[in-house]
């Protein structure tokens, strides 16, 4: 896309003087995290204000929206057209007009949705567009239009006249949203535009011009810290929005300077994967820093690490994922003290070098963490299982995988500024979002950002069949039980989705299915070029489909002609993930607005998982029992496994909360930042 698709939008003639000051420092002000009693208090609250929800009020609001949408079928375009810029100056003079503006203004816009794109919004669609307007997130199931619902939330949000940015999961979903929802937008009187990582950056401003821009996490925080940097603190930047205004330049920034007009509305789709699974660490902007010698000692180090053995010269913690060198490990590196640089020879830097290069070996997967692309390492998201190209890993393990995979060695980045995205999100004035999997976070989402989780019902009831699950003793067994069933469903006619968490996982399995005669397509980080291809086929009868986590969010599966009648789409969990939202994602492929479906999970005694968490005794018990017909083992095993994933989810949270406390620590640390306490 190129640039905003409908420049002559409202919010682009000047401003009043109040409006642009508003605008250019919209920042929420910064209120202290609750700690001790209160913070548990404050957790607490979260769980429980999922069940004191608005979803009824919400669904009386969703029929008047429907009823007023029907209303308005018979008007002619232009008046339709007439009756939507009324209603929308009523809402910008005045947001507090009341709920029945709101809810013909929804109507409106439901009525144009459906003459300039051909959908007409269900019910539970207005209830998850009023719902993100209140600033809840809305809980939908896979397949209830999440889309168009987004959509909705955006054109009124767009009416508002500031800043909406609407976050996607990844750059495709970006770019594929903003498209398909231009026509509604361009008929609202409203400009869109997406913005994706290969964006130049002396285009982003213009693009950030749009009344409602889509866009990543990651693209909008790295722009806003780049604005931080190139532009003083924030009330700099407000004063010179402001002289921008005084001499007639058009937008709340001087061209060629801000890249970010402000921060408002936040409208963040697949909200717990962007809130909370992306979280874990701070987005860092750095420059490369040349260090003396790095390259020597990380290779003298990293030759040394491979003819070490486990137990014999270090051991290792698989829960914890730390490393212990033994005394032989030390003494063989001393012998090495000459090969290794003058700075790096000091007993404390050489034994770090040395525990990063294990630490490596043991617990940095290819295909997992990362893949190795034009003589690069490019790493992994493990919740999404795409690429994040010009992300590094710091404290030097990005040079000790360079090392291991014999690559040139880079020189390691050096932080010029860090956000944490708890931090960054809770600088908008208002943040609302949607996701198919946010109740079993609700605490963290309230305690964190204050997003009260409602549940949106479903449209048509689901028709989803969950198998009991397969418990294996070793992986060799696991892969060969889910190669009998993706065979035997595949016999059937049916399209079959395999979830797997490996680049690795995903090609060995396809290259076995191809040996038994089948044709397979693989979506993983290798082939994301292909993905609107691949899933737009997914769904077809007889079609056999290996992904990585690419295929869990965002992706609408549709049934092809006689998919139906054989049982609809089968998925197959082969890899559990640490958390179980990431699990539900994968499930919810199937099942869409009431088509039949299946689910199958494998679980094996040798997954990693289990190895890091399960407790010898428990993993002793199920081998014994497994293979033998014991009434409930599969539900037990099931359990087990979900006691291990709530106890990683639980580690991630505390990594979570280090990071956003060391994070307001450190601003608040430097008052040079210009982040100190601001007025409302």
């Amino acid at each position: 896309m190129n640039g905003p698709l409908h420049p002559h939008s409202p919010r682009q003639q000047t401003p009043p003087v109040a409006t642009l000051l508003e605008r250019a420092a919209s920042l929420r002000p910064l209120v202290p995290r609750a700690e001790g009693l209160d913070a548990f208090a404050c957790q607490q609250m979260g769980y429980w204000r999922r069940w004191r929800s608005p979803v009824k009020e919400l669904a009386r609001q969703g029929r008047e929206s429907l009823a007023a949408c029907e209303a308005l079928s018979t008007c002619t375009d232009d008046a339709l057209l007439a009756r939507l810029k009324e209603l929308r100056d009523r809402l910008r003079l005045d947001p507090a007009e009341g709920e029945s503006v709101l809810i013909q203004t929804l109507g409106c816009v439901g009525q144009m949705a459906f003459r300039h794109l051909g959908l007409k919004p269900y019910p539970v669609q207005f209830m998850g567009a009023l719902a993100m307007h209140r600033g809840l997130l809305a809980e939908m199931a896979t397949g209830e239009g999440k889309t168009l619902t987004v959509g909705l939330a955006g054109v009124l949000a767009g009416f508002s006249g500031r800043a909406c940015h609407i976050i996607t999961a990844n750059d495709y979903l970006a770019h594929r949203d903003a498209e398909e929802m231009t026509r509604l937008y361009r008929a609202c009187g409203l400009s869109v535009s997406s913005i994706v990582s290969t964006l130049e950056q002396v285009e982003r401003p213009i693009h950030y011009a749009a009344d409602v821009v889509y866009l990543t996490a990651k693209e909008l925080l790295a722009d806003y810290l780049r604005d931080e940097i190139g532009s003083g603190s924030r009330e700099q930047r407000t004063q010179a929005a402001f002289m921008a205004w005084l001499n007639g330049v058009s937008g709340t920034q001087p061209p060629g300077r801000v890249l970010v007009r402000g921060l408002h509305t936040a409208i963040v789709d697949e909200a717990d994967s962007i809130l909370i699974d992306e979280a874990v660490t701070p987005l860092i902007i750095s420059t490369h820093r040349e260090s003396r010698g790095l390259a020597d000692a990380v290779m003298v180090v990293s030759s040394l690490a491979e003819t070490l053995m486990e137990d014999e010269d270090y051991s290792s913690n698989i829960q914890g994922k730390t490393v212990q060198l033994h005394q032989s490990a030390r003494d063989r590196l001393n012998q090495l003290v000459r090969d290794i640089p003058v700075v790096w020879r000091p007993t404390q830097r050489r034994e770090e070098l040395l525990r990063q290069a294990i630490f490596v070996r043991l617990f940095f997967k290819p295909g997992q963490h990362y893949v190795v692309q034009e003589g690069k390492v490019v790493l992994l998201d493990e919740f999404t299982g795409r690429m994040t190209p010009g992300r590094s890993l710091t404290g030097g393990l990005h040079q000790a995988i360079e090392a291991h995979e014999g690559l040139r060695i880079t020189d390691p980045n050096e932080s010029l500024t860090q956000m944490s995205f708890q931090a960054f999100f809770s600088r908008f004035r208002k943040i609302a979002g949607c996701t198919g999997t946010a109740w079993e976070a609700a605490a963290e989402l309230w305690r964190v950002y204050g997003l009260q989780v409602v549940r949106i019902p479903e449209h048509r009831c689901r028709q989803t069949v969950y198998r009991p699950p397969v418990i294996t003793l070793t992986r060799a067994a696991k892969w060969q039980a889910v190669l009998e069933e993706v065979l035997k469903e595949h016999g059937l006619g049916r399209p079959v989705l395999v979830g797997v968490r490996s680049v690795n996982a995903s090609e060995t399995l396809a290259d076995r299915l191809r040996n038994a005669g089948c044709t397979v397509r693989v979506l993983n980080a290798l082939t994301h070029e292909q993905e609107a291809n691949i899933v737009s086929q997914a769904g077809q009868a007889g079609v056999i489909t290996i992904a990585t986590n690419m295929a869990g969010r965002g992706t609408d599966i549709r049934l092809g002609h006689g998919v139906v009648e054989r049982g609809g789409l089968h998925v197959i969990v082969a890899e559990i993930n640490d958390s179980l939202r990431v699990d539900r994602q994968l499930a919810g492929r199937c099942g869409r607005q009431g088509d039949p479906g299946s689910v199958s999970i494998y679980l094996s005694l040798d997954d990693d998982l289990a190895v890091r968490l399960l407790p010898e005794s428990v993993r002793g018990i199920f081998s014994v029992l497994v293979g033998r017909s014991v009434r409930g083992l599969d539900l037990a095993a099931q359990r087990a496994f979900r006691w291990a994933q709530s106890r990683v989810e639980a580690e991630a949270f505390a990594r979570r909360w280090s990071v956003l406390k060391t994070d307001e620590w450190m601003r608040s640390a430097l008052p040079f930042e210009g982040q100190g306490k601001r007025s409302s």
